[in-house]
């Protein structure tokens, strides 16, 4: 049976299939260490290279994807919390979020994945960069779904501004401690993220 002859419906299952299959492959492989090649995580999640470049544009968009995932467990919690759906507590919906997700383990997971991209891998560095980039934007638009009331652009710079102090602050804790998650790092990882939302809160 040829792909056209195939019900929409199908065909979307089998899209939907083959993408979550190149990304838990991917996640797998990071998992292990693997600094892997389109070969390799063709062979993992048993497709093709040419159904991996149907779905992603290259390797990095793969990973950047997987990172990004892990990262929306920030937003996954966003949208169970409950809200006042007043503007004034637009600020501590999402800074809540920040604190209630795991993101010193998400780092620790980004650090292997990008083979320790404080190093100085611009490559890696990029990939770290578009991760939060992507989940700043995905939480401005619940942010705005949240709040219809608000104009979206406000909504768009609060995210931004706590997602930019994320990286800041997770770059400052993973040159202290490279991205190890005892109970030390973790305190530490708390303090600055406090230090970094009553900085935004408050201005300069």
């Amino acid at each position: 049976m040829t792909t056209d002859a195939v019900p929409p419906d199908r065909r979307a299952a089998l899209k939907a299939r083959h993408r979550r299959a190149i990304l838990d492959a991917a996640n797998a492989l990071i998992t292990e260490g693997v600094r892997f090649s389109v070969d390799q995580l063709a062979e993992r999640a048993d497709v093709s290279r040419r159904t991996i470049f149907n779905h992603f544009s290259s390797i990095d968009d793969v990973v950047t994807t997987v990172c990004t995932e892990m990262l929306g467990d920030a937003i996954a919690g966003f949208r169970t919390t409950v809200t006042s759906g007043q503007r004034a507590s637009m600020f501590e919906d999402v800074a809540g979020a920040l604190r209630a997700t795991d993101v010193p383990g998400i780092i620790a997971f980004l650090w292997r994945a990008l083979g320790g991209f404080a190093a100085g891998d611009p490559q890696a560095t990029n990939i770290f960069l578009a991760t939060f980039q992507r989940t700043s934007e995905e939480m401005a638009r619940e942010l705005a779904r949240r709040y219809p009331d608000a104009d979206p652009l406000d909504a768009a710079i609060l995210v931004s501004s706590l997602m930019n102090g994320t990286v800041v602050v997770a770059t400052h804790w993973i040159t202290v401690t490279s991205a190890a998650t005892d109970t030390g790092s973790r305190d530490l990882w708390h303090q600055l993220l406090d230090r970094m939302i009553t900085n935004v809160r408050t201005g300069y």
